[in-house]
Parts: structure tokens; sequence; C-alpha cells
């Protein structure tokens, strides 16, 4: 049961109810999609959830235009009683998605931050970083202001990493309040400050919200005149003068009081989401917060895909790293799971159960332990009557061996996205890689590709540095005497799309090169590589070649 204001979504009944005047509850009647929209941004509160996100969650196999959401959360708006233009429960961001601004558990003279409840753990493997985010959360409560950046790849579960960590933060520390902004790609610019905008309209609409925006008006006028919507008739004629001659720096010495005693009484922990797409400015923002030498109980937690930071010279870049050297801020920097813990996942529902290691093989090896490749892997073998729950648990249907994944459709879209914001000689040299192995020789995919050497080892080096796609693999020496830097590809997925987005033409003619090249490396010595040489033969349409290796490898599996 969630409650928030005088309302409560029944997750069991799968109904909304409204606590009448005389304490006896009404059904609130709503169809089941607008109630399926509703139940999603209510696990969602305070984040901004984009239209796609809602469309690919609910409808994901079926392509519905936008006007539909716009439909159900206008039903949602009727039931209750919401205002667009002065939201208590949805917030719409213009051409962008919804947000639910409600705080949960809170009635309508609620004038303290309420802590929800925690949330069940669905996370495993993250108990490292856990502990860290509230030893860093205990050290700003005592006055210690705190700034965090937390990364790793795409999917790695940054998000619900956070998600998860303000539940129990809410849960263990009494009176926190919190504000949470998020980064937006831009394409025709960027407005500034966009994230701590966003964040102090989530604090001024939320409990205690007049407070606020008085604290506002004392300190920071000129950040209180972004929200004409808030302005109280009395702050009106004094910011008029106020704000003449806005100047970054008055900006930024404003907000930095501003947020010390907003935070004076009770903690304040302020998360940014999405900071590879942040603006300049909001740069500045955070250099300002973390040198800011005056005590302060704020946290403020940063996540930021390290991949897509890497594409572009961005300034956060360089803050992070001076913030680093002079401990101004920490890193959490969030790896693959391991095998184990995916067994912990595939079991979570139902603790008594043994597991399944077979299946945790299987997807460990199939997403690399990515969280997102994870359960999109999950529920591709669930629709393939691969996989069943059984008890709460999951369960193989077939032998391992009799599962052919391929690669997830909505998998091979975001690889695809990924993959498109390389450079066309990074593609191709990714591409040249993809035939030659899961694991390649700088050298020999340079051969294929028609790729200078040293420029091939340098875009494979350039590309594991921004933690893009491949990464270092040692070096290999050949029996011409030879040797050349190795590398592999992070996630199985990846060598699958490059491979499967090429022509047969093309993947037919880089084989043949590779299967030469190999040729001449091992020279006398190509038996012992005689069925990757049969292989790349056999692809590359040369008959005859790739029979005389496959004898060769019989004859020498024989005298083995």
């Amino acid at each position: 049961m969630t409650r928030f204001f005088d309302f409560h979504l029944d997750l069991v009944n799968q109904c909304l109810w409204r606590c009448g005047e005389s304490g006896v509850d009404r059904r609130i009647a709503l169809t089941p999609k607008a109630f399926d929209v509703l139940r999603y941004l209510v696990e969602r509160p305070g984040r901004l959830v984009t239209q796609d996100e809602i469309l690919l969650a609910l409808w994901p196999k079926a392509y519905v235009q936008p006007e539909v959401l716009k439909h159900h959360v206008l039903e949602l708006r009727k039931a209750l009683g919401d205002d667009p233009r002065n939201p208590r429960f949805i917030e719409t961001m213009l051409r962008r998605g919804y947000r639910f601004i409600a705080p949960p558990g809170a009635g309508p003279d609620a004038g303290r931050a309420v802590e929800p409840k925690p949330a069940h753990g669905r996370l495993v493997g993250r108990d490292a970083a856990f502990a860290q985010l509230h030893d860093f959360l205990a050290r700003a409560s005592q006055g210690q202001r705190q700034i965090v950046f937390i990364t790793g790849e795409p999917g790695i579960g940054k998000t619900a990493l956070v998600d998860e960590f303000e539940s129990r933060a809410f849960a263990g520390l009494s009176g926190l309040r919190l504000a949470r902004g998020q980064c937006v790609e831009g394409y025709g610019g960027q407005e500034a400050y966009y994230p701590m905008l966003e964040a102090l309209g989530h604090l001024c609409r939320g409990p205690a919200g007049e407070e606020i925006v008085d604290i506002l008006a004392a300190q920071a006028p000129t950040w209180l005149v972004q929200f004409p919507g808030l302005l109280k008739p009395e702050h009106r004629e004094t910011l008029q003068s106020e704000i003449r001659g806005i100047t970054r720096e008055r900006m930024l010495r404003e907000i930095g009081e501003a947020l010390a005693s907003i935070a004076a009484e009770r903690p304040l922990l302020i998360v940014f989401e999405d900071l590879q797409w942040v603006d300049h400015a909001t740069v500045d923002l955070l250099s300002a917060l973390a040198r800011r030498r005056s005590p302060a109980r704020v946290m403020l937690v940063g996540s930021y895909s390290e991949a897509h930071l890497a594409l572009v010279d961005h300034p956060l870049r360089a803050l992070k790293r001076d913030l680093l050297v002079h401990q101004l801020c920490r890193e959490i920097s969030l790896e693959p799971l391991s095998k184990g813990a995916i067994e912990e996942h595939l079991a979570m529902d139902c603790p008594d159960a043994s597991g399944s290691p077979d299946l945790a093989e299987l997807i460990h090896r199939h997403s690399g332990g990515n969280p997102l490749f994870m359960v999109i892997t999950l529920d591709h073998m669930r629709s393939r009557g691969f996989i069943s729950r059984e008890g709460g648990a999951w369960r193989l249907c077939v032998t391992p061996d009799q599962v052919e994944l391929g690669v997830p459709e909505r998998l091979r879209r975001l690889i695809e996205a990924r993959i498109e914001r390389l450079s066309a000689e990074e593609q191709r040299a990714l591409e040249a890689a993809s035939v030659t192995g899961a694991v390649f020789a700088a050298s020999v995919s340079a051969a294929a590709g028609d790729i200078d050497p040293q420029d091939f080892e340098d875009l494979c080096e350039g590309l594991s540095r921004r933690h893009q796609i491949v990464r270092p693999a040692g070096s290999q020496q050949f029996p011409d005497g030879s040797a050349s830097a190795r590398y592999e590809f992070v996630h199985a997925l990846y060598r699958q799309v490059l491979y499967g987005r090429q022509t047969s033409g093309r993947k037919a003619k880089l084989h043949s090169r590779i299967g030469a090249r190999l040729e001449t490396l091992y020279g006398a010595a190509h038996g012992q590589i005689a069925a990757e040489l049969a292989h790349h033969f056999e692809e590359g349409f040369h008959w005859a070649r790739a029979s005389t290796c496959l004898q060769l490898a019989a004859d020498t599996a024989i005298l083995r």
C-alpha cells in the first residue's frame, strides 16, 4: 500500500482509494492502464520518467502513440483533482515526460519531511557501494559536506543504486530532505543550472515548501525569480531591486548559502542524474559547492556514464580529477555483477530455493554482468520459453546447450545507438575485430580491415581508456617472432551486433584476410590453429583451403 496525501494506491487489489472526511475510504475508478501508469510513476518518485520509458514498460510489444499516454495522464489528473498548472501529484515536463512529485505518505497539512517506507531491496552485488554511501551520508549529517560521483557503463545500475539508497536513507535518518534533478541531453542548447533548478522546484513544492521559498527569498533571490509561480505578492516588489545585475558569481554564492540554511536543521541529500549531459554552469556550481569551507549538512550525489563523458572534452572530467586530487569529492565506480550475484538475483523471490547455477552461468556469459542486459535477457528467454518461474525462482526449461539467445531487439537498439556515437574509423576497426573473434590481436584485425597496425592499436587503446566496448587483454607472441597487443570485447553482445550489422560480402572478405594473415604469422606451425583457420576460410568461401585445414586439425587431434 503506497500513500500520498489522502490517497493510497492498493497494489494488491490494483485500485486507488481516497480517505473521506468520515474516515471511510472511497474507491476511485481507474481503467487498468491508467492504474499501471500511476503505479509506474509512484514507484519512481521525484525523477523524470520519459514518455518512451513508460511506453516501452507498459506497452512492450505494441506501437502506441504518445497521445494514448497523455489520455491516461489526463484521466489520472481528473481522479486525483490535480491542476496541471499547479500540480501536486503529476508534473508534466514539457516534451520529455512526467514526474510524480507528491511526497510519499504526506497529508495536505504536512509540515515536515515524511520518511517513506524502505523499498524492498531488489539489488544484489552492491553491498560495498551502499556501505560507502551510508558512511558519506553519516559524515554529511555531522556537517562534513560530501560530493559523491557514481560512475559506470550504461545499464550498470547507477539509477537503481541511487533510488534504493534514497529509500534506505529516509528509513534510517530522521528528517532527511531530498532534492533531485536530472540533466537532459541538449540538441539546441541547455538551460544553465538546469538540474539544480529542477531540484529546488521539487523542494519548494514539497513538504515545508513555504519555508524553502522564504529561505530563497532571503538568501538566494536570483534563484527564486526562476520560479514565478512560487513568488508571493510580498516578494515581487522586493525582488525587483535585488535581481538587478545578476552575475554567475553571485548566483553561486547565494545558492551555497541557501543550501546551508535549508540543511541547518535537517540533512539535505541532493541527487543529480545523468551528469554526462550537464551544462557548464552546473559544473561551476559543483566546483563551488565542493570548495566551500563552511560546514554544511549537505550530500550531493551525481551519477554519470563514463563512456558518454569520454566522447567529448567536457569540463566535468577535469573538475572531477581536480576534486579527487584535493580530496574534495568521492567516487564510486560500479562494476559488472558476478555470477554469484546473478544467481542471488534469480532466487530473490524464493530465498529457500537452491538457485540455478547453470542459468546464472548462461546469463552471466551473455550479459557480461551488466544488470540492464541481464534483465532484458531474462525477459527474452522467458518469451521464448527457455525459462519459467517455479516457486518464485527462475528455472531452465531446456538444457544450456539448447539455448540460442542471439541479441534481443531491445538490446540491439541500445547497442546500435552506442556504436553510432563512435567515429567512422572506430566503427570500421571494431567491425574488423568482431570478425577476428571475442579476443583479438590488434595486428591481425588491422590487416583484415586494411588499417595501419599502429593506428588500429591507438584506436583500441583510446576506446578502452574511455570504457568503450573493448578492454586490454595482454599481448600475443607469434611463431614468426612478432608480437601484438590483444583486446577483448567487454560484452559478447557487442561483438554479435558489430558482426551482424555487416554485409555477407564484407564479412567473407574479412574472414579471408584474417585466415591469410594467421597463416603467414604461424608459418610451418599453422597446424596449432588449424581449426581456427578452417573456420575463417569456410566463412570466406575458400572451400579447398578450409577442407585442408579441417583435415590437418583432425590429424593433429588423432596424434594427441
